[in-house]
């Protein structure tokens, strides 16, 4: 998609003139629809282009090759100060080295000149969690909230000579200048290098929708962070962990962000996990009655009133999801979801009753200490929920469909399951194919499967380190796909999906999260042990250590 034809279908793009102007280009490395569906690309944008001094412009990929001309003035990216990659996903890692050797930059740091080169950085919940990877093809990562950087990251910018000055010196600077910076070339391997950054005020505005597209992933919808990090504890959930404390935003910053909706009629809200249910039906109550239609991520089961559905039923919404993760109520204290049978079966119950006709049912397989039995028990919690969702609307005379989709688990750093094993690939094709006879051939349910090759790469990429990443790197500027780079690296994969031992130094440690190991490590036995453990207590508990 050129930038031409990307503009006709958008609204609320920031234009500036370049003159005497530090100039941003703001790389995704993915497709420009989960580009405009991503809140911290977006907030990267606004925040950056707040500044009259800096010109912030965006750029994509769209799926075959890169596109090197920014969506706003079709300017090179060679014709950028700086180039800020941002990173929500690990298999997006697979995406850097070739748009810097396509784009004419040299792809490893080290190849780089100490001038007359873009400054190349980094940022994104993938690498506040793991940077290891690209970490040879990276001058800088910004890790943690953009809000508590970007003030600092624009001084910089607008006060030193970016282009005549040694990179070591600029990227020393730069270290010194911001907070939750690290910089691979220069810091010296270690744990605990860099603390991220972390926004502790009160935010004027909330991470928001700046530029609306019907090409995004959620078409013509404006989307709106309410609360940021969960306190929930999933224990396979990277960002649950990362983003403590979790975070309410105030009523006031969500009322004036939503001031200016840039002519969407359609809100998706982000951020339900933490939120006050009370608070959550309050802001719906008034979005409806403004004429909005809204847009959920995902349900929390065990927190639906009939009150709430019906709100999205009047907004003509039809199709909700929610996500028991797995079938079983063991396996589900063993991931600490907090969520019984019970309370899926009456959330399904509530959702039909009120007129929901489509439910999405969210699944992982591969999960730690996981039997068959706990995959059948995906295949017939899901029969039950659709038996529940059938008999409703038979009464109504419109059938609707359960669409069960099962991704594989990938063990996160900054999870109590870091230390865990990937599936084996043998267990995994097994299990996959229990839900395919199980589920494959019933009427109104539709199984969504992932790819298994995806997967693979995907917990590669999550614990890898510097070694994986140039490997992987060279792999794909030779233009091969994961199936073919999953089979290549079959030597030293297990390397990186074997069970780690407790006791390991980890790639990903050079990140000094809030989150303690020993917390990490006392959760990871409370799992071995099938014990669950309460939500976040902001006010008395102090235990994982992100609120001291």
């Amino acid at each position: 998609m050129t930038a031409r034809n990307i503009n006709r279908q958008e609204a609320g793009v920031i234009k500036k003139r370049w003159r005497g102007k530090r100039s941003v280009a703001i790389v995704f490395p993915d497709s420009y629809g989960l580009a405009m569906a991503n809140l911290g690309f977006q907030r990267v944008y606004e925040l950056l282009n707040c500044n009259e001094d800096i010109v912030a412009e965006r750029f994509f990929y769209n799926g075959i090759s890169y596109d090197f001309r920014s969506a706003e003035s079709n300017r090179h990216v060679l014709e950028f100060d700086i180039i800020i990659f941002s990173i929500s996903f690990e298999l997006s890692y697979l995406n850097v080295a070739p748009f810097l050797m396509q784009a004419g930059i040299p792809p490893l740091r080290k190849d780089r000149a100490p001038y007359d080169s873009p400054l190349i950085l980094a940022g994104g919940v993938a690498c506040q969690i793991n940077p290891s990877p690209v970490a040879d093809f990276v001058d800088a990562f910004l890790l943690g909230d953009f809000e508590a950087i970007y003030e600092d990251l624009v001084s910089f910018l607008i006060n030193r000579d970016i282009n005549s000055s040694r990179k070591d010196r600029l990227l020393t600077e730069l270290a010194e200048s911001l907070a939750g910076v690290y910089c691979p070339g220069i810091h010296s391997r270690g744990k605990g290098i860099v603390t991220p950054a972390f926004s502790k005020k009160g935010l004027s505005t909330v991470a928001h929708t700046v530029v609306v597209s019907d090409r995004s992933s959620f078409p013509n919808t404006f989307l709106l962070e309410i609360t940021r990090g969960c306190g929930r504890g999933c224990r396979f959930c990277a960002a649950g962990f990362v983003y403590r404390p979790p975070r309410n935003w105030s009523e006031e910053a969500i009322n004036y962000t939503l001031s200016d909706t840039k002519g969407a009629r359609k809100v998706g809200l982000v951020g339900l996990e933490y939120a006050s249910s009370s608070i959550i039906s309050g802001l719906c109550e008034g979005l409806i009655k403004k004429g909005f239609q809204l847009g959920f991520s995902s349900l929390r089961a065990d927190a639906l009133t009939e009150e709430f559905v019906r709100l999205l039923v009047r907004s003509k919404n039809y199709t909700a999801a929610i996500a028991p993760e797995a079938g079983s109520e063991r396996l589900r204290r063993i991931i600490n979801k907090n969520l019984t049978e019970e309370q899926i079966v009456s959330a399904a119950e509530i959702l039909a009753r009120v007129g929901l006709r489509n439910l999405k049912l969210y699944f992982m397989i591969g999960l730690p200490m996981e039997e068959d039995d706990d995959v059948e028990e995906i295949a017939i919690l899901s029969k039950k929920v659709r038996d529940i969702m059938l008999a409703f609307a038979r009464g109504r005379g419109r059938a609707g469909k359960i669409i069960v989709s099962v991704a594989t688990f990938v063990p996160k750093a900054w999870t109590p399951f870091q230390w865990v094993a990937f599936v084996e690939s043998n267990v995994l094709k097994r299990r996959r194919k229990i839900l395919r006879e199980m589920l494959g051939s019933v009427p109104n349910i539709r199984l969504r499967l992932d790819s298994i090759e995806g997967s693979i790469m995907q917990a590669l990429l999550s614990r890898g380190d510097e070694r994986l990443g140039k490997i992987l790197g060279s792999f794909v500027l030779r233009g091969l796909g994961n199936k073919r780079i999953v089979k290549e690296i079959s030597n030293i994969a297990e390397n990186y999906l074997k069970e780690r031992r407790l006791e390991e130094e980890l790639p990903w440690e050079v990140i000094n999260h809030r989150v303690k190991r020993n917390f990490l490590l006392a959760q990871w036995k409370r799992a071995q042990r099938a014990q669950e453990t309460a939500f976040c207590n902001l006010q008395v508990c102090r235990r994982c250590g992100a609120c001291g």
